[in-house]
């Protein structure tokens, strides 16, 4: 096996028990697991809004009847009678061993459980299931919604979830005459996908399929102009275009950056009403479709060259057309798409790093109606290049461990993470994990989830995490255009958010241990929780304490749990035997919520976690910090330290043994000296340092080649950007306090209380310290525990 896969495989292994660990004992693997490859799907737009539904009914032998891991209803749409119906039904079965991440799943095992899940679609459909529990909420109304919308959903998908490797043929399942396409997933297929760090799974078409006639698509090259990619246009014919987005929806659509408008719209009106009075007339009104491929199949028919095969076929403009052509056949019988022709514009980029940069500019610029921000295209937005730069650089206090430092990883783009983990060599990857702790790190979805909650959203995090995202992102788009950036208030608001998020996550309880209720509405019941929590407390809670602690204590702990069932019990009742997963997306029914009194007046009784309205309103007219010079000084020195005295010490040997390096070996003795008798590092020797940092991230087995080389003893590191983010933490009225302290008990001797005030005034200015004022600082004021001051 390759190691690559293997090294896949084991991080597969730490994320899914790292799940089961953040839940508690109890948990299932196999529901785990299938929460890991959602996470997945919704990062590649293929099931987005899915979610973990897990149950297994017996049957009479004590075998398996029928079973059911996760479900997605998607596609909503409305009937001339203004009835709802969902056009896709999404459904997961997991095969799961606890033993092996690397087993080959035989032939009737993976037969057994296609098997499975096909018993309860068809029970469903002819809606015999009628025997659940009352308690399983999610379920029944699932089960109640199959059986109501039954043969008009226009595909039913089956994701085959499998943690080991599946070597057999795609097969798809005939259930009462429906079409059910069954999707295998195995550790290789995600595999493929992690390695891509793509956005979307390609998209295989072929084309000698789709046509009449089977000869595939009549087509005309374009001479060659750039290395980098081919041009291709053809003609389509418009049953061509509607059975693609049958079989694949809007995974079509450019990856589901913009999803099917509806025809409400004029300009879709339009296309609306020529595919049914002007058929013939369809070719020369509309504009046609621009799309992109990674590779393209060609040959030649009757002299004329035709596209049999596009791998990573993708509609970035004409996605409406695509949409339209389907569902105008789908509902009116008449429509006539035989008639129908639709131009395309099809290009080949050959390279595959220019591809990422690329398509987006040819959707960007191909786009006219429905336009679509050049930021919602990019994953380099520049207000999360903001939070990644804060996220590497705030040091928090480990709650199990206050001498420890860690940090919150911020993975902006997918497997962040991994990427930095790999480049180190083994003993760094442990140090790195210790203060980078998987259970930490956050993504892009994460921090729209926090903060729409903080905002009383949670009907739009309710919709899933990529809606949910997309409304985030046009809100920072707008202050992006602004040239307002997020700073440390920001920061420390978003990590107080997650902590309270996985605080009251916890508080749910784990399935068949100690859950307050059904776990498959544990996000809903969550997000509403956490949003009705601000709200009946007017955003006054003190977040900066939160943030300085990393953890919520009892008091606000048993508050929070008494919320979370109230918030459960009303959206049950309130859902009123719908699809909880369905209400919850409605504003109407977060409006319900905070019209509901609840019966503790939390104002007063959690006086003490909340700021008064005008710290609040201070706190909301505060202008983000922008100490990045500053903060990035010290921590910049602090790399410098960490990476050890026996390092600095052998890459001064390594200068005078290496010629070829060109780095000044002057400057490295300096700064081993400094280093060595507790010295602040002059600026010459800070740049040396930085520039030595950035050939070691080039080349990070140098780290281990060069302490080789030095015979001196490590000696223990202070982590001085630490201690500068948690004297960064005091207010002003705990200096204060440290300063009255210090003059009524003379516990400072001169120097060292001007140190301190030194240290204090240069916080509050935002100026630049000297490393060795900070430790010292931080030393003195240690002295004052014994007063009840503690750091």
């Amino acid at each position: 096996m390759e190691k690559a896969l293997q090294n896949y495989i084991e991080e597969l292994k730490s994320d899914v028990a790292s799940l089961v660990y953040s839940d508690g004992d109890g948990v299932s693997f196999e529901d785990k697991f299938t929460e890991y490859c959602i996470e997945v799907f919704e990062s590649i737009g293929k099931s987005e809004g899915a979610r973990v539904l897990s149950y297994i009914h017996p049957n009479n032998q004590g075998g398996i009847d029928w079973k059911i891991n996760g479900y997605c209803l998607k596609d909503q749409f409305k009937d001339e009678n203004n009835k709802t119906y969902f056009e896709t039904l999404d459904l997961f079965i997991t095969s799961f061993r606890n033993d092996s991440f690397e087993y080959n799943i035989p032939k009737d095992e993976y037969t057994k459980s296609l098997n499975q899940i096909k018993r309860f679609i068809n029970s469903s459909l002819k809606r015999h299931i009628d025997y659940i529990d009352h308690s399983h909420t999610e379920l029944n109304e699932l089960i109640k919604i199959i059986g109501k919308q039954g043969k008009d959903f226009d595909r039913i998908n089956v994701y085959f979830l499998i943690n080991g490797f599946s070597n057999h043929d795609k097969e798809n399942l005939e259930i009462n005459d429906k079409s059910v396409f069954v999707h295998t997933w195995d550790v290789s297929r995600l595999f493929k996908i992690n390695e891509t760090n793509s956005v979307h799974e390609p998209i295989e078409v072929e084309f000698e399929k789709f046509s009449k006639e089977g000869k595939g698509l009549q087509c005309l090259q374009i001479p060659n102009i750039d290395e980098m990619y081919d041009c291709y246009l053809a003609i389509i014919p418009g049953e061509v275009l509607a059975n693609l987005y049958k079989e694949f929806s809007n995974e079509l659509l450019e990856s589901n950056v913009r999803a099917f408008l509806g025809q409400a719209g004029k300009f879709n009106k339009g296309i609306r009403d020529t595919i049914r009075t002007k058929p013939q007339m369809f070719l020369p009104y509309n504009n046609g479709i621009t799309a992109t491929a990674e590779y393209v199949e060609t040959k030649l028919v009757d002299g004329q060259m035709v596209i049999t095969k596009l791998n990573d076929f993708q509609i970035v403009n004409g996605g409406q057309t695509t949409a339209s052509l389907y569902h105008t056949q789908k509902k009116y019988k008449e429509a006539d798409l035989s008639k129908i022709f639709v131009q395309m514009k099809l290009t080949v980029i050959k390279d595959t790093e220019q591809k990422n940069i690329e398509v987006p500019n040819i959707s960007r610029f191909a786009n006219s109606q429905n336009k679509v921000s050049e930021l919602d295209l990019s994953s380099n937005n520049p207000y999360f290049v903001h939070i990644e730069n804060l996220s590497r650089k705030k040091y928090v206090v480990n709650p199990e461990n206050r001498n420890q430092s860690l940090l919150w990883f911020f993975e902006r783009a997918n497997g962040q993470y991994r990427e930095t983990l790999n480049k180190q060599t083994t003993s760094q990857q442990k140090k790195f994990k210790e203060q980078n702790p998987s259970h930490l790190k956050f993504v892009k979805s994460d921090i729209a989830k926090f903060i729409n909650l903080w905002e009383l959203e949670p009907h739009f995090v309710s919709q899933g995490s990529q809606k949910n995202f997309i409304h985030f992102t046009k809100k920072i788009n707008i202050l992006v255009s602004k040239n307002k950036f997020p700073g440390e208030n920001f920061y420390k608001k978003l990590i107080a958010n997650a902590i309270l998020f996985k605080s009251i996550n916890k508080l749910f309880g784990r399935k068949n241990v100690d859950a307050i209720g059904d776990t498959n509405l544990k996000s809903f019941t969550v997000a509403y929780t956490l949003s009705y929590f601000h709200y009946l407390t007017n955003n006054r809670l003190d977040l900066w304490k939160i943030y300085e602690s990393q953890k919520v204590d009892y008091v606000l702990m048993d508050h929070l749990k008494k919320l979370l069932f109230f918030v459960y019990e009303n959206l049950i009742n309130e859902a009123n035997n719908s699809l909880i997963s369905e209400y919850a997306k409605r504003e109407t029914s977060w409006i319900k919520l905070k019209q509901i009194p609840y019966n503790n007046d939390l104002i007063n009784i959690l006086s003490g976690y909340l700021i008064s309205s005008e710290e609040k309103e201070e706190r909301e007219k505060e202008k983000e910090i922008d100490s990045a010079n500053v903060e990035s000084g010290v921590f910049l020195v602090s790399e410098i330290q960490k990476i050890g005295l026996k390092f600095w010490d052998g890459f001064r040997i390594y200068i005078d043994k290496e010629k070829s390096v060109d780095f000044n070996w002057d400057i490295a003795f300096d700064l081993v000296n400094k280093l060595r008798n507790n010295k602040n590092l002059s600026t010459r020797e800070i740049n040396f340092g930085k520039k030595v940092l950035e050939l070691v991230q080039e080349k990070p087995e140098l780290i281990d080649e060069v302490r080789a080389l030095s015979k001196l003893m490590e000696t223990e590191i202070i982590e001085v950007k630490f201690i500068y983010d948690k004297l960064l933490l005091l207010s002003k009225d705990e200096w204060n306090r440290i300063i009255d302290v210090a003059n009524q008990t003379k516990i400072f001797n001169g120097l060292e209380l001007a140190n301190v005030k030194s240290v204090q005034i240069s916080l509050l200015k935002r100026e630049n310290i000297k490393e060795q004022a900070l430790i010292k600082a931080f030393e003195s004021l240690k002295k004052l525990k014994k007063f009840g001051i503690n750091m």
